[in-house]
């Protein structure tokens, strides 16, 4: 994980963002890059938001770590940060987003969620600062279908890098309900797959949970099991579950969600 890309409008949000880029980039010896996009051609906005960056990168927590700063103007905001996590090859986009309480307003909606849909780059999604320091478990919110095979990968790659435990993790609702003899035999077959195995030190545990929807349930589990990061799969516009189009709970309390690791699923 040599580069971390930041978007920042030097907001709370994108704050949050760079704290968990700081926290990564002190683990793994990664280099940050903080983008700002000025969207007008205006020669003052250009020149505050320069001085706002020039600012940022003399934050105390940046200092000893390694930090490159861009400006872009004049253009799109989704394209211009995707550009630019082209032009470092950044191994991972975090990005702020706005205080909500589901998974739905926070990938639908604004920046953000033009980043996670159009990119071919695992995005982290972040809407508050770290409730603890580090990353002790990852939950892989699935199906099990062959789907969740092609971007296990990169899960097992993400966690291992914390010395991370992954959750596999299957939701049973009313509406998609499944005996569990049927969910333990898709994730036993699952695992076999991936040659997963405590002897060979992988770290992870089968989680099986009932909720009224996919996506309450995975906020919940994450919530009663103090899930540092959630893992979900992302192609042609919907989720592994289409988690996006459930309806949920809004009496969610903001600081009990989690980020979310979103993985393009590759055609």
């Amino acid at each position: 994980m040599k580069n971390l890309l930041v978007p920042t409008d030097f907001s709370e949000y994108s704050n949050a963002a760079l704290e968990y880029a700081i926290y990564i980039a002190a683990v793994r010896k990664s280099k940050i890059h903080i983008v700002s996009v000025v969207t007008s051609d205006n020669k003052e906005d250009f020149e505050e938001t320069e001085a706002q960056m020039e600012e940022l990168k003399n934050h105390p927590k940046l200092q000893g770590l390694k930090v490159e700063t861009y400006v872009k103007f004049d253009g799109v905001v989704c394209n211009k940060i995707l550009e630019c996590a082209e032009e470092i090859k950044a191994d991972l986009i975090l990005m702020g987003s706005h205080g909500s309480s589901t998974i739905t307003e926070i990938l639908l909606g604004s920046n953000t969620e033009k980043v996670v849909r159009k990119s071919t780059f695992n995005v982290l999604t972040i809407k508050h600062s770290m409730i603890r320091e580090g990353i002790k478990s990852v939950a892989f919110a699935s199906d099990f279908s062959k789907e969740s095979n092609q971007i296990f990968g990169a899960v097992q790659d993400f966690a291992d890098k914390f010395n991370a435990c992954i959750h596999l993790l299957k939701i049973n609702t009313p509406t998609h309900f499944e005996p569990t003899r049927v969910s333990m035999e898709k994730i036993n077959k699952f695992i076999k797959h991936e040659k997963l195995s405590p002897l060979n030190g992988d770290k992870f545990k089968i989680s099986l949970y009932s909720d009224s929807t996919e996506e309450l349930g995975v906020l919940n589990y994450s919530i009663e099991n103090e899930i540092d990061i959630i893992a979900l799969g992302i192609h042609n516009k919907i989720s592994i579950w289409q988690l996006f189009h459930e309806s949920t709970s809004q009496n969610l309390v903001n600081h009990s969600f989690r980020p979310v690791l979103t993985i393009p699923i590759m055609e």
